[in-house]
């Protein structure tokens, strides 16, 4: 073995390590987080006798939920009908139209018989584009949809912050559904603790299209794709969020299912419409506005919270969400690159948002740059095969002890049949001759519009393929 395979060989077991040391402390803290929160319910249950009952009856903590929709006619009423069996009694529910070009519009005044009322009065002036016309529910007095002109995704919930008259406000996304008592379980929090501003849910990615028409928790399906994004959340939201939420390093709520203060919200002066990584920018935006101003209240995570949202079916739709999101990410962190590893903002400076930083995008200049190099090294001869094959082997190992470990953490919390944990776990076996390369290069692809056009870019909706739901 000459010097510079011996180099590469220490550099890659020290790499290794770090990532080691990295998962263990996240499923430690994942798990802990876990433990608190069953002990929490059960406490709960102990001493009251129907804890979802009571907080539903307590009326004082009214809540809107915003779903933004821009050309969703395939999935908006399956949507909005999943909170028609939340046992949240004081909610409302906002449709905002975003100028879609499909029958959006007219699904959801047909299916919930609407009627057109009078705007009324918006309870903050946050500058959006304009609203057309308010339509109402002759069945469901709750739910209303709001049609304005096309903005982007944190335009159109800006009009709902616009517009909600309740102290709390929950987003969430016109291709998802919320599970049973999901909201009473995410507002829960807010009447026991008078310090959280804002709560993010646990997001589960459908498999199969029966998760979403029949509420069927089955995840094995002959379409592999959405099975390695339900994987891939597993990672990212479960034990990622959860352990950041235990040190109090929030550094995301999703954009698919959280709920805010209202009025940190519109102190903050709503969502920026330039974002594309909205919800990251948000949830870091409001960290930077506590802190500046010395506010102790805190951002969290509830991993028994769930909401189902539909994931791409094909690559290129992957690919084209997945390099957004990335562009999404570095803008996020270049506008808000002060905090990182600044004290004012605690944890989430010193923590969490260098770690979120270490692992979605250093790990990934690592791996872009070992490839290279690698591929260099191998056609100039300098390093063998077999010893490349080894350095894949100790990364592979690592990232399948992890993926493993979280599959089994995920069975503490969610009940899935035995055959499910088995078809992850093959998943996981495979994943990095597999779906890997497909998250590497969106990554790369992302990366590359970022630095050429990435900084100026603005949101926008994107074009991804929905599977019809029945």
């Amino acid at each position: 073995m000459n010097n510079i395979s011996l180099y590469l060989g220490i550099t890659a077991l020290i790499i290794n390590y770090i990532f080691f040391i990295i998962y263990i402390t996240q499923l430690r803290l994942s798990s802990r987080d876990v433990t608190e929160v069953n002990k929490n319910k059960k406490l709960l249950e102990d001493n009251i006798l129907d804890f979802n009952q009571l907080i539903s009856s307590r009326n004082n903590l009214e809540l809107t939920v915003v779903i933004p929709a821009y050309n969703e006619q395939e999935t908006i009423c399956k949507s909005v009908s999943s909170f028609l069996s939340q046992r949240y009694d004081n909610l409302k529910i906002y449709v905002v139209n975003d100028g879609s070009k499909d029958n959006t519009k007219r699904e959801c005044l047909d299916y919930f018989h609407m009627e057109k009322i009078p705007l009324f009065k918006q309870q903050s002036d946050i500058f959006t584009q304009p609203v057309k016309e308010i339509y109402q529910s002759q069945d469901y007095p709750n739910i209303y949809l709001i049609d304005k002109e096309n903005g982007g995704k944190s335009d159109a919930l800006n009009v709902g912050v616009n517009y909600a008259t309740s102290d709390y406000v929950a987003f969430v996304d016109a291709d998802s559904f919320v599970e049973e008592d999901a909201l009473v379980t995410l507002m829960s929090p807010f009447y026991f603790s008078d310090d959280i501003v804002s709560i993010g849910g646990q997001i589960r990615p459908m498999t199969r299209i029966e998760n979403f028409s029949k509420r069927s928790v089955k995840i094995r399906t002959t379409k592999i794709l959405p099975s390695f994004q339900y994987l891939e959340y597993l990672r990212s939201v479960l034990v990622f969020r959860s352990s950041l939420s235990k040190i109090e390093s929030t550094v995301i709520i999703s954009g698919a299912f959280g709920v805010y203060d209202i009025t940190i919200l519109r102190e903050i002066d709503g969502l920026d419409t330039d974002s594309i990584g909205e919800d990251f920018d948000l949830t870091l935006s409001i960290r930077k506005h506590l802190n500046d101003r010395k506010i102790d209240k805190r951002q969290i995570f509830l991993y028994d919270s769930v909401c189902w949202t539909q994931p791409p079916s094909r690559i290129r739709d992957v690919v084209k969400q997945r390099s957004r999101w990335q562009i999404g990410f570095l803008q996020t962190v270049w506008k808000h690159k002060g905090m990182v590893f600044n004290r004012r903002y605690k944890n989430v400076g010193m923590v969490g948002l260098p770690l979120f930083i270490f692992t979605e995008f250093v790990s990934f200049l690592m791996e872009t740059v070992g490839l290279v190099l690698g591929g260099y090294f191998l056609a100039t001869g300098i390093i063998s095969w077999r010893e490349a094959i080894y350095i894949f082997l100790l990364s592979y190992f690592v990232n399948l002890f992890f993926t493993m470990a979280v599959i089994l953490q995920n069975a503490r919390i969610q009940n899935i049949s035995y055959k499910d944990k088995l078809f992850l776990m093959c998943l996981g076996l495979v994943e990095a001759f597999s779906y890997h390369w497909v998250s590497l290069y969106s990554k790369f692809k992302g990366t590359v519009k970022f630095l050429f056009t990435g900084k100026k870019a603005k949101h926008d909706w994107g074009d991804i393929k929905r599977d019809e739901v029945v």
